[in-house]
């Protein structure tokens, strides 16, 4: 049986409480059982991340059915809001936890004339990781989309 697991991990860099804005992610809003941020790499338009609030966890096998259902609620309260913002031609969900253990998505949109379209964004070579950051006011304005549109 899987223990579960409620205090907060001192090491865990998603542990509430989290900076809203930081050099990683702009907060766009809190939901009923996450955050939703804006990241900061922009080379998929739309790129973010949907982080578990109510306590740390590290995959959705420790949530209860309600956490479960409140999650999977945000996402795609998300997910739609994204799409709804920047219209791209497909969604990506990702949840590994490798590098931050923590519950927590990335929501990726994608597009025909992305780097990477048809394949992972993700790559073993971080030379081949493409970076693109936006001036801070049209960050900032993205993300005010993103929050109109949940």
């Amino acid at each position: 049986m899987l223990a579960a697991m409620s205090e907060p991990e001192p090491a865990c860099p998603l542990c509430a409480p989290r900076p809203e804005d930081s050099p990683n992610w702009l907060k766009v809003a809190a939901l009923s059982a996450s955050t939703l941020y804006l990241d900061r790499n922009q080379t998929y338009r739309g790129h973010c991340q949907l982080v578990f609030d109510r306590r740390h966890v590290e995959g959705l096998e420790y949530l209860a059915a309600e956490e479960h259902d409140a999650m999977m609620g945000d996402l795609r309260r998300a997910a739609r809001a994204i799409v709804a913002a920047v219209q791209p031609d497909r969604m990506n969900y990702c949840s590994l936890g490798n590098v931050a253990p923590h519950l927590h998505w990335h929501l990726v949109p994608r597009y025909r004339s992305d780097p990477r379209w048809g394949s992972p964004i993700y790559t073993t070579d971080v030379s081949q990781m493409r970076v693109t950051r936006l001036e801070e006011p049209a960050l900032r304005a993205l993300a005010a989309t993103l929050a109109r549109c949940l």
